[in-house]
C-alpha cells in the first residue's frame, strides 16, 4: 500500500508519492482555477504583500455556507456545552484535514469568532488547518495573514493519511518514493506514536470533499487520526457525495463512473462501508444530513 497525501483543491487533488492529479467532483475536466493565484486572477487590483499564494476554489466557495450551517446548529451546540461545562476551557480546539487552499478554514474560523455565532458565550478558537502540498499550505497562511486571524489559526501542517493513519509529518520526500521524514527525523512512514502524542486533544475534526476522490485506504487513515486526536465525546465532520446500499441519484452514478475511469481507487463510497470503518476507530455514527449538489454531511462522535 502507498501512503496517501490528500489536499482539498476544487474540490480536491491527492498526491501520490510521484506526481500529482486533480479532480473536480462536478465533472471531469481537470482545469481548476484554484491552481491560479488571486493576484493573477484578479489583474486589475495590485497584489499585497503574500496574496500571490492565494489560490481560488470556487467549488469551496458554493459550499462554505450550508457547511456552516450544519456545522453551528448540529454540531457546536453540544461542543461547546462540553467545553465550559465540563473542561472549563476557552477556546475549540479544531483539526481541519486536507483544508486545501484555506477557502473554509478562513470562512469556519471567522463565523465561529463572530459575535452573531450560536459560539456566542465567550468561546475562542484554536484552528488547525493541515495540508502536505506546499502550495496549499501558503494558500492557507497567506489568507489567514490577510484576514488578521493568526491569534486563531496555526501555521498549515502537512498530516499524510497513509497505512499508519493521520500523521504529523511534513512532505519531504515525496519525489524520493516515502512518505517524508516523521517529526523524529527518521526516514519511511510516520509511526502511530507520531500522532499519539496529540491525543484527546482536539474537540472537532473537519473532512470535506477527501473520501471520493482518493484510494479506500486514506478514509481508513482518516478514521484511524480521529480515533486517536478527537477528545471524548468530540465530532468528525465529513462532506461529500456517498451511495446508499449501493445507490444513488443517476447524476452521482456518472460521476461514479467518471471518477473509477480515471483512476480505479476513486469512487463515491458506501455510507455503510464510511460508518463501518469509523465504528473501528471507536467512532459513532450520529447522522447524515442531505445537502445541496446531492451531497451528504456525515457525522461521527468519540465514544
Amino acid at each position: 500500500h502507498s501512503t496517501v497525501i490528500a489536499s482539498q483543491h476544487y474540490p480536491c487533488f491527492f498526491l501520490w508519492r510521484k506526481g500529482r492529479t486533480n479532480a473536480n467532483s462536478n465533472s471531469i475536466s481537470s482545469s481548476s482555477s484554484c491552481n491560479k493565484p488571486l493576484g493573477k486572477i484578479m489583474a486589475s487590483s495590485k497584489p499585497n504583500f503574500d496574496s500571490i499564494n492565494i489560490l481560488e476554489s470556487p467549488s469551496a466557495e458554493r459550499n462554505k455556507v450550508p457547511i456552516y450551517r450544519v456545522l453551528e446548529e448540529t454540531v457546536l451546540p453540544s461542543l461547546v456545552e462540553n467545553i465550559i461545562v465540563a473542561d472549563g476551557r476557552d477556546k475549540i480546539r479544531v483539526l481541519e484535514v486536507a483544508a486545501g487552499c484555506g477557502v473554509h478554514t478562513i470562512h469556519f474560523a471567522s463565523s465561529l469568532l463572530s459575535p452573531s455565532s450560536s459560539n456566542n458565550k465567550g468561546l475562542g478558537v484554536e484552528w488547525h488547518p493541515s495540508d502536505p502540498d506546499a502550495e496549499a499550505r501558503r494558500s492557507i497562511d497567506a489568507r489567514v495573514k490577510q484576514a488578521k486571524l493568526e491569534d486563531y489559526i496555526m501555521p498549515a501542517n502537512a498530516w499524510i493519511l497513509g497505512k499508519t493513519g493521520g500523521t504529523a509529518c511534513n512532505d519531504g520526500g515525496r519525489d524520493r518514493g516515502d512518505a517524508g521524514l516523521s517529526q523524529s527525523g527518521k526516514d519511511g512512514d510516520c509511526t502511530s506514536s507520531e500522532y499519539e502524542k496529540l491525543g484527546d486533544f482536539f474537540d472537532l475534526a473537519l473532512c470535506i470533499n477527501m473520501i471520493h476522490i482518493s484510494p479506500w485506504e486514506a478514509t481508513v487513515g482518516l478514521m484511524e487520526c480521529a480515533g486517536k486526536v478527537l477528545r471524548k465525546g468530540g465530532m468528525l465532520f465529513c462532506y461529500g457525495p456517498y451511495k446508499v446500499g449501493g445507490k444513488a441519484l443517476e447524476s452521482n452514478m456518472r460521476f461514479d463512473v467518471s471518477l473509477r475511469s480515471r483512476s480505479p481507487e476513486w469512487g463515491i463510497r458506501n455510507l455503510e462501508d464510511v460508518i463501518a470503518a469509523a465504528e473501528k476507530e471507536g467512532l459513532e455514527f450520529v447522522q447524515s444530513v442531505e445537502m445541496p449538489a446531492n451531497n451528504l454531511s456525515v457525522l461521527f462522535r468519540k465514544n
